[in-house]
């Protein structure tokens, strides 16, 4: 728990944590091919989740 900064472990899961994995915009940046700017300014945050409309 204390590695991995996870409160809630359950035993039956494997946890890992990705490194150097892409953010949000920058996955939108590499599908859209738009500018970080432009990318930036429609990311929108429902719930939990980012999306683009």
């Amino acid at each position: 728990m204390a590695l991995l900064h996870c409160s809630k472990i359950q035993v039956e899961k494997a946890y890992s944590i990705a490194v150097n994995a892409p953010t949000f915009l920058k996955k939108l940046m590499n599908i859209t091919g738009m500018s970080e700017q432009w990318v930036a300014a429609r990311i929108k945050q429902k719930g939990d989740s980012k999306c683009i409309s």
